[in-house]
């Protein structure tokens, strides 16, 4: 089968037929593909090799190295002007090894980082999407989706992790008649968003105080007929004002709905069982001459479970906030271009996570939901936007149109002492012990340079080095605090990595 400008073997054929609609497509005239134009077919491969050193800060001669790869398969088909079909199949691993990788593994920290997506062959997305829908403008996206908003910095798609993010559900977005034009054209349209996303779907064969031994993330249908459903769901809504060409406001709120049972751990665990957490905010962003701005605020309340005391009651208020801002200039008639920004993230923790329970009744560690962290805290992963305070200073130029060298500075601090350090994931780094005072985790430097060739094949080469703190310091002569597991040894990290991608 010829397709555009591609020659497909017989079994590759196969696989982008059913890709895009199975057997249906092979027998039913009106999924036929008879037109070449309204099908596209596209290809991703990367490869990272990352080296970590000193991953227990010195504790014991703790280094990491692993190789990885992602390659993408990416079919779509348009049924009508207004009716598409899109698929993507994804194969994600780490070489010399058909395990899954956990969010903590040694070299990356957190690669993968999906509730919906997994490590080997996998359906990354996978929708029909229809425009047009009752009304000019209303689109409807259902399936298996990415789903991101802004920086990415609350629902991204985890770009960086080879696996990535992208969550099962139904997406209705509403724009203005000029939203293609003004996408074509890197502007963000005048938009509302709703969406509603399935993360954690549980069926178990008893009661819901007694749940069936299994996997939550997997699905169990009792012989007894009898069955209880405790599921995580997200619903949201975003919406994107174009006060000018180049500058939005965009408010939102997001729901994460949970009812599975608490466990004793669920206060430091991210996206915690058996809670209802509202999430408020906004965000402004926007260019002008060489200057570029944003700022961040999101505020969350509810009420979450413990998990401390009798029953799986919801004892606990959550009272969390977090905030973000960018500043950066762009020096355009200078060779190179160089930029100078500054940034400052902040995001609430508790006083009570290290003593293990509450006397207040509030819950006050800010949930970071389901971002993109990597490129905002750090390349080295160590940070979330959870109990923290980040500094950074940032420096780039451009050698050439398609080529990128950046440095960053960055200053992390525990926002509240009393709670643990947070890493990209939102899960417990540091265990911070009752008699910890130290808000210092320690300063990081990162430098990264990223080359495109042709379009088409894109390198990059970073390093990262991480100067321990007074928080690590203190917990090596006091045991105030364990990193990863252990009393650290007070020694610095260090972190570099290697990628090529191809698309086609």
């Amino acid at each position: 089968m010829k397709i555009g400008k591609f020659r497909l073997s017989g079994w590759l054929t196969l696989a982008v037929v059913a890709t895009v609609g199975g057997a249906m497509v092979a027998t039913d005239p009106a999924f036929a593909l008879t037109n070449a134009d309204k099908f596209t077919l596209g290809m991703e491969g990367r490869l990272r090799y990352e080296v970590r050193v000193g991953t227990t800060f010195g504790a014991t001669a703790a280094n990491a190295s692993d190789a990885s790869h992602r390659i993408r398969v990416t079919a779509g088909y348009d049924l009508t002007p207004d009716v598409a079909l899109f698929a993507q199949l994804q194969d994600a691993r780490f070489y010399g090894s058909e395990v899954s990788p956990t969010a903590t593994d040694g070299a990356t920290g957190a690669l993968s980082s999906s509730n919906t997506n997994g490590t080997g062959l996998d359906l990354h997305q996978g929708y029909i999407q229809v425009k047009n829908l009752l009304v000019p403008g209303l689109s409807l996206k259902l399936g298996r989706q990415e789903i991101t908003f802004g920086d990415h910095r609350l629902l991204g798609n985890y770009y960086w992790s080879q696996v990535g993010q992208s969550f099962d559900g139904v997406r209705l977005t509403l724009a203005g008649p000029d939203a293609d034009k003004e996408m074509k054209e890197c502007k963000c349209p005048t938009a509302l968003d709703l969406f509603w996303a399935r993360v954690l779907e549980s069926e178990f064969g008893t009661s819901a105080a007694t749940p069936a031994t299994g996997s939550q993330k997997g699905v169990v249908f009792p012989s007894s007929g009898t069955r209880s459903t405790l599921d995580q769901d997200l619903y949201g809504a975003y919406l994107t004002l174009r006060m000018a060409p180049k500058w939005t406001i965009e408010p939102y709120y997001f729901l994460l709905k949970d009812n599975r049972i608490a466990g004793t751990t669920v206060l430091t665990t991210p996206q915690a069982s058996n809670q209802t957490r509202s999430t408020v905010g906004g965000r402004l962003a926007g260019k002008g001459g060489g200057l570029d701005l944003t700022l961040e605020a999101a505020y969350q309340f509810g009420r979450i479970a413990s998990g401390l005391t009798g029953g799986n009651t919801r004892d606990l208020h959550i009272n969390a906030h977090a905030e973000a801002a960018k500043i950066g200039f762009t020096f355009k008639p200078v060779p190179f271009q160089p930029r100078l920004g500054f940034e400052f993230n902040y995001a609430s923790g508790d006083g009570g996570n290290a003593a293990g329970g509450r006397n207040s009744g509030n819950f006050n560690t800010f949930d970071n939901l389901y971002p993109t962290n990597h490129v905002h805290y750090g390349y080295m992963d160590l940070m979330a936007w959870r109990n923290m305070v980040n500094y950074q200073a940032v420096f780039d130029i451009k050698p050439s149109p398609v080529s990128k060298f950046q440095v960053n500075f960055i200053v992390h601090r525990l926002a509240s002492t009393k709670d643990h350090w947070y890493r990209s994931q939102g899960q417990v780094y540091g265990v911070s012990g009752v008699g910890n005072a130290a808000a210092s985790l320690g300063q990081e430097l990162n430098a990264h340079y990223a080359h495109t060739f042709k379009d088409k094949f894109r390198f990059e080469l970073g390093y990262g080095h991480f100067f321990a703190g007074e928080y690590i310091e203190k917990a090596r002569r006091f045991g105030t605090a364990t990193v990863g597991g252990v009393r650290p040894g007070g020694a610095d990290q260090d972190w570099w990595y290697g990628m090529a991608s191809v698309l086609f």
